[in-house]
Formats: C-alpha cells, structure tokens, sequence
C-alpha cells in the first residue's frame, strides 16, 4: 500500500494509538530497566487495586508469594509495593539493608496536622534525632526494666479488677475482647498519666471507637495512592478535623489539670511520663498524639491474647497442660506473681505459638525506602513501601513442621524468641523499627492470659463444638483481628 494514499484521518488514528500504547510501553520499560522484584501484572494507573479482596490481604499477599517468590512487587495505584514473605527476605529489610529501607510513608493527614511528625513513634517519617529522642524517652519512662517494675504493681491491681469483674459475670456470657482491652488500656494508661482511661465497663465501646477512628485517619487514602491528584483533595481535611477532635477529647482536660498544678510536691522518681512531656516543652498537640499512638498499642495486646483464649478453647490439652503448669506457682493475693510466669516454659511456649499462627500485625507497620538499593539482586527503588509478611513467615513449611497446626511443644525445644533476633518469628518486628514496647506487651499477655486460665474455667454458649469456633479474620487498620468477637461463659474454679 502507497503510504501516500493514507488520508488525514488515518494519520489521526495511528497518532491517537501511538498516544494511547506509548504509557503502556513506557510503563513496561521501565518495570524491566529496574529490575524490580517478580510480580502480577500491574495495570497502568491502577495498578494491582481491582482482582483482589484487600480485606483478606493476609491471605491474597501470601498466595501471590507462592507464585511470585519471597520478594515480591505489585502497584497500589502509582505506589510501589515490596513484600517479604520469607525469613531470608526479612532479614534483608530488617537487618541487612536496616538503615536504607528505615522510612515511614505518612498519609497525606500528616502535612496538614504538622506535629504528627514531631510526636509519634511508629511512624515517624525518618530516623532523625527527634525521633531517637522520643524513642529514648518512652524506654526509659515506660518500657526499661526500671520502669516496668515501677508498676508492677499496678498491673497486679488491673488484673485483680479484671477477674473481680467476670467473678461478678459468672455463668454469663461475656465479650473477652472488650473485657482484655479495658484491662489493658487502664494499664497503659496508669503507666502514663496515673489514672484510669476507662472509668466504668460500659464504657469500653466508646474508647475502642474512638481509637480506631484516629487510627482509620491515619490509614492511606485515594489521593495517597496517587498523589498527583492532591490539589482535589478534601478527604484529608476532614480526617485532619477528626484526629485533632478526637485526641484532644481524650486528653485535653487530663493535660490541662497537670499543666495548672504541676506535681511538685511528689518526688522525681514517682513523676509519670505525663510529667517528662510537660518538662521536655511538649506542647498539648504533640502530648495529645503521642499518648494516643501509645495508647493503641492496647489493642495488640487485647488482640493476641484474644486470640490466646480462642486456641484454648480449642485445645482442650493444651489447656490442661497450661493450667497444671501456672497452678505450681505462687499468688500475690489473689493475682498471680509475674516473677514466676516468665519462667514458665509452656506458657512462654504458648505464648510464641499464638504469636507465629495470629501476629497481630501481620504486615508490621510498612517501611518505605529513604533511598534505592539492591536486595536479592534486585532493585527497590527509593520511596517505595515494604511489607514483611509476618503472616506468610509464621506459616512457612521450611521452617515450621505442620505449619497450620496449633502446636505450643514446637518451641519447647528450640531457641526461637520473639525480639527481633530470629526473622522466622516477627510479631514484632526487627532492627532499628522494631515495636519499642513489646516488652510491656508480653508481659500484659502473659499476665492476662494466666490469670484468665487460673481463676476460670470457660465454655462456649449454647454447647457450641469447640472444634467449630470461627477463627476467620478482619483487617481493622493495620490489625489482623477475630471477625467475630470471642463470647465465652466464666465459670468461677473452686
């Protein structure tokens, strides 16, 4: 054919084509010029968003992993995903290229709420000096050896509190979830400002709802996925309004009171970390997002041992087993002494096994990449987020034998911990981001969970099989929970 005979209109068609393939082509270009890691096939624009249930993400991420191999990629709208689902893979994030890979991704919210980024934690955007001296100042105030044993005691009252309130529910059917919470939120908070959070039991609901919608502000929205679009956005606005509103009303007139009569009648070393923000020039919005961040650590902890009680239920052995070995310690009043729980080999065993099958944060908090680097011989680019699928990694059939099974005795003889030193078990993390109070945490689980096994035992309602307990599971913000809220009957043990 003549290409002189072509008319106008078929130069106009082939220029629209070329225009419309070339981000296309360009797209897949780029993919292979950077050699990033193995992945499904990412539709321009969107990505990988449509073809999936991202409420299941636990499960879709995992598969993908059996396809697509330990290191993985895939596009959340103009995001770069990586995911490390193999402890090998892990160990390059978190140990190997720790400093590299160290960043945090802040939504959107956290440009129009600027003190965000000077008064969390856990998702500080870089590891930078305010950053290290928050980390600094929340160990040595909350979570050191020294300050654990600072309020030991109260964690004994809380717990004792706990157990009078379901001796009060005997042969009633009670929500655990919320019962685990309030105990826990009152711990926490009794560490930070020296007073209860939560003041009556009708009362959990409100403060579980407020805590997730603050954490829901934070979660990634549309013009996150593509920023590009940020001059339309509105969404973050609203959140921004939300946060502000919601951290204020938990705080506000705590700070307030200490602020208009500082404590200095009581003595430096019984001053709570309340008193060290005021005295470090904290303003009320940084104290008000920091004591919130911390404070949603309870919600972990509540989850886990949640998720300690359902496999008890299920496991009437292991039950029997846990229950013979707390009974050989000794009771402080009528709490059980936490000296003697952490030298119980089962319960430790226990403890690690509901862990490695129900991490409560199945992808930790997502890293992002301060700059591009090479891991397992491919590029992660900077900016990029990165996901370690402690999930994935606890059902691993290289490492673990009968990964599926619930099976506390695997830990009896190997050395596995869950600090950050073994990638093969992650519930918390590893290298310089790993969760700052996972001391705290086992010691509350460990705490809460025997108390619960040594003051009661516990029935399904209605005779429902234990064997048939639904053990399905919901994302709620970055928290892999029960879809279903344990009920479960106390029956107060003689």
């Amino acid at each position: 054919m003549d290409i002189r005979s072509l008319d106008v209109g078929h130069y106009s068609c082939l220029f629209i084509s070329l225009l419309c393939l070339s981000p296309i082509l360009l797209f897949l270009f780029a993919q292979r010029k950077a050699r990033l890691p193995p992945g499904p096939f990412a539709w321009p624009v969107v990505g990988n968003i449509f073809g999936h249930d991202w409420r299941k993400a636990h499960l879709v991420l995992t598969k993908l992993a059996e396809s697509y191999g330990p290191l993985m990629s895939l596009r959340l709208g103009a995001r770069l995903v990586v995911v490390a689902s193999s402890p090998e893979a892990a160990r390059e994030i978190l140990k190997t290229h720790d400093r590299d890979l160290s960043g945090r991704y802040i939504p959107q919210i956290a440009n129009i709420v600027p003190e965000v980024h000077t008064s969390v934690i856990a998702v500080a955007t870089e590891c930078n000096d305010n950053w290290r001296f928050l980390r600094g100042s929340t160990h040595t105030g909350l979570f050191s050896a020294k300050a654990l044993e600072s309020y030991s005691q109260i964690r004994l009252e809380k717990a004792m509190e706990m157990l009078d309130f379901l001796g009060s529910k005997d042969g009633e059917v009670v929500n655990i979830a919320d019962i685990l919470f309030a105990t826990n939120a009152n711990i926490i908070a009794n560490a930070m400002v020296s007073q209860d959070i939560i003041v009556s039991w009708k009362n959990v609901g409100e403060l579980k709802g407020s805590i997730r919608k603050v954490f829901d502000c934070l979660n990634p929205g549309i013009v996150d996925l593509y920023p590009a679009i940020g001059a339309l956005d509105f969404w973050s606005e609203r959140k921004a309004a939300v946060y502000k509103q919601i951290t204020r009303a938990m705080w506000g007139d705590i700070v307030s009171r200490r602020r208009g009569g500082r404590r200095q009648d009581v003595a430096f070393s019984n001053r709570d970390f309340l008193d060290i923000l005021i005295e470090s020039s904290f303003n009320d919005n940084q104290i008000y997002y920091f004591l919130t961040e911390l404070l949603g650590s309870c919600v972990s902890v509540s989850t886990v041992t949640e998720w300690a009680m359902a496999e008890l239920i299920r496991n009437e052995e292991a039950f029997s087993k846990l229950r013979e070995e707390i009974m050989t310690i000794d009771v402080e009043g009528t709490a059980l002494s936490e000296k003697r729980l952490s030298s119980l080999p089962y319960l430790q065993a226990f403890i690690k096994e509901t862990l490695r099958l129900h991490p409560p944060d199945p992808f930790l908090v997502p890293r992002c990449a301060v700059q591009t680097c090479s891991v397992m011989n491919y590029q992660v680019p900077k900016n990029s987020l990165l996901l370690v699928n402690a999930y994935a990694i606890g059902r691993d059939e290289r490492t673990w034998e009968d990964p599926q099974i619930f099976k506390p005795e695997r830990f009896l003889s190997t050395n596995f911990d869950v600090k950050g030193s073994h990638c093969e078990l992650l519930p918390f993390g590893g290298g310089r981001r790993m969760c700052l109070g996972y001391p705290l945490a086992l010691k509350l689980i460990q705490l809460l969970l025997a108390s619960l096994v040594y003051g009661f035992d516990w029935f399904l309602p209605q005779g429902l099989d234990p064997a048939k307990l639904d053990m399905n599971k919901q994302f709620v913000g970055i928290t892999l929970r029960r879809e279903k809220p344990l009920s479960l009957i106390p029956k107060i043990r003689n």
